[in-house]
C-alpha cells in the first residue's frame, strides 16, 4: 500500500510516478468498494496515529490542545470499526491472537467514545448542583447557585501507549489486507484485451456540495 503524489493539471489532477500510462480507468465491484474502503480506514487511522504523535509536542498548556488531539485520536480510530457508508473493521478479526489486554484495551477506547467523548452518558462527566448556603445573618439564606463539573482523566501514559498498539495493529491489517484485495483485482484485469481495458471510463472526482453533507456517498 504505497502512497503517490498528485498535481494539478489542464485538464485535471495527474498520478506520479507512472511515466508510461495513458489512463486511470475506473473499476467496479465488491473487491473495487472494498479497496476504496480499507483505502479510507488507512486514511483515519493515519490520522489517530499523527494525533498521537502531536501530543507529545504540544505543549502542556493550554490544556485544550493536547485534550483535543486524544479525543480526535480516538474519535477516528474508533470510526474505523463503526457503521458507515464503508465496511466496518472487526476487532476480534484484527486483535485474535492477540494478548487478552488488547481486547480490553479496545473495549475501554470503544466505551470512552461512545458514553463520554460523543454521547454523556457515563460517569467520566459529572456536575453536581448545590445550594451556598449563608450564615443566616442576611435578608436571604442562599448566595448562589453553583455546579461542581469534573470529568474523568484519560490522557495518560497506559492509554496513550494501548491505543498507539491499537492503531498499529489495525494498520498492519488494513495494509495487508488492501495489498491482497489489490494483487485479486491486478489479476482479473490482467485476463481483459488491452482494447477493453482502454475502452473503459476514466476515474473521476466531483468536489461534494454542500446539499451531499446529509446524503450517504455512492460506492465505487
Amino acid at each position: 500500500m504505497e502512497h503517490f503524489a498528485i498535481s494539478k493539471t489542464e485538464p485535471g489532477l495527474h498520478i506520479e510516478g507512472f511515466p508510461d500510462a495513458v489512463k486511470v480507468v475506473a473499476i467496479t465491484g465488491p473487491d473495487a468498494k472494498r479497496v476504496a474502503d480499507l483505502s479510507l480506514h488507512k486514511v483515519d487511522l493515519d490520522f489517530a496515529d499523527a494525533c498521537l504523535d502531536a501530543i507529545i509536542q504540544v505543549p502542556e498548556n493550554p490544556l485544550v490542545a493536547r485534550e483535543a488531539l486524544w479525543r480526535s485520536a480516538i474519535v477516528h480510530f474508533m470510526k474505523c470499526f463503526g457503521p458507515s457508508a464503508r465496511f466496518q473493521l472487526s476487532a476480534a478479526k484484527i486483535y485474535k491472537g492477540e494478548p487478552p489486554g488488547a481486547k480490553k484495551a479496545f473495549e475501554y477506547f470503544e466505551d470512552l467514545r461512545n458514553k463520554h467523548f460523543v454521547h454523556d452518558e457515563n460517569s467520566y462527566a459529572q456536575s453536581i448542583p448545590g445550594a451556598v448556603l449563608n450564615n443566616g445573618a442576611k435578608s436571604y439564606k442562599i448566595e448562589k447557585i453553583v455546579c461542581f463539573a469534573a470529568f474523568g482523566a484519560t490522557l495518560e501514559q497506559g492509554n496513550y501507549g494501548n491505543l498507539k498498539l491499537l492503531i498499529e495493529k489495525a494498520r498492519a491489517w488494513v495494509v495487508t489486507e488492501f495489498d491482497s484485495l489489490c494483487e485479486r483485482l491486478t489479476g482479473a484485469l490482467e485476463q481483459e484485451s488491452y482494447e477493453d481495458l482502454l475502452a473503459r471510463d476514466a476515474i473521476t472526482y466531483r468536489v461534494p456540495t454542500v446539499d451531499e453533507l446529509s446524503n450517504a456517498r455512492q460506492a465505487p
